[in-house]
């Protein structure tokens, strides 16, 4: 069995603690040699407005300060990992709040952004669209809601003016009617969801789980190095569920970014905000933000490598690293 060598395990942390921004740092830290969820949840509350949400950058394809449905969903999954942590209840309760704010009836859900992400610089498919009064992203109603909804569902004590089970419900008929798949980050949401119901909940969704990843997931490895969904974007560790996705996919997947840490040290984006401009929207004036996204890009990269070392560590595909000097 192939495994990432303590060099390579090496070089790739060192990118992240020096490169990084200091919250990847701090969840390497925390993950890989046990420090403190406490300095995870500092580095969080950088990203946290007065109204519970997260915004400034945390997603880092758009910069705008203000709080989105979608820069809280990506805090969220950090802080349902400090959930032994008071400060972390803290926060999850001021956000489950912002979630019963920002919730639209009209659409049964949430928006990703507010029209305000224009304002600022931002990835083409972030931009809110006048004219549709949302972006191309918000067309597949479950990213960011499933996922909203599935932190509603796990924290329904702090839930004041949302049915969640009502909404659930609606989740699940939502998912349950669809019969082609094209959007895998709305799968994501799902899998979230499906990850936090009940063993008998999760199970009315996991027939169209496993019809969707099957869907949109890419098989060919030599496309991997593309904007495409693999199978560990959908397995997060080997006692997960596998939407059949078999287990030769599941190595060879491991086997590809063991190989790219080993050759590159980091897991670049493999996107730009230069694409998809005049299509998204051909009467905006686009700006290059060609500054901001070398520091996103920058960004992403630590993410996406700690991603990576976390994948490969809970699949024990990593050799024995040593401590952080």
């Amino acid at each position: 069995m192939k495994k990432l060598s303590r060099n390579s395990f090496n070089r790739a942390s060192k990118f992240i603690l020096d490169k990084g921004r200091p919250l990847e740092g701090e969840i390497l830290k925390k993950y890989f040699y046990n420090d403190e969820n406490k300095k995870v949840l500092n580095e969080l509350e950088n990203f946290l407005n007065n109204d519970g949400g997260f915004g400034n950058g945390l997603e880092g394809d758009f910069r705008l300060p203000l709080s989105s449905p979608m820069a809280t969903t990506v805090a969220f999954q950090h802080l349902i990992n400090c959930e032994n942590e008071e400060k972390a209840m803290e926060i999850i309760k001021s956000g489950i709040k912002y979630f019963e704010n920002t919730f639209d009836s009209k659409r049964n859900g949430w928006l990703v952004v507010p029209k305000e992400v224009n304002d600022y610089p931002h990835a083409p498919w972030w931009h809110y669209i006048p004219k549709k009064d949302m972006t191309i992203i918000d067309r597949n109603w479950g990213n960011p809601s499933a996922e909203i909804i599935a932190y509603l569902y796990r924290y329904k004590n702090f839930v004041q003016k949302i049915d969640v089970d009502k909404l659930l419900n609606y989740a699940i008929a939502y998912f349950n009617s669809k019969e082609k798949f094209e959007a895998e980050n709305e799968i994501y949401c799902y899998i979230r969801l499906y990850n936090l119901l009940s063993d008998n909940l999760a199970k009315k969704i996991e027939n169209k789980l496993i019809l969707g990843v099957k869907q949109v997931l890419c098989y060919k490895k030599e496309e991997w190095d593309n904007y495409v969904p693999t199978p560990l974007d959908f397995i997060e560790s080997p006692n997960a569920y596998r939407f059949d996705i078999s287990n030769g996919l599941i190595e060879e997947n491991l086997n590809f970014l063991i190989e790219k840490l080993e050759s590159h040290g980091k897991i670049e984006p493999a996107w730009n905000w230069h694409n998809l401009k005049s299509i998204i929207d051909p009467d905006w004036n686009w700006n290059t933000y060609d500054s901001e996204w070398k520091k996103a890009k920058t960004e992403w990269t630590g993410v996406l490598t700690l991603k990576a070392l976390v994948s490969l560590d809970k699949f024990n595909r990593i050799e024995l690293y040593s401590e952080i000097n």
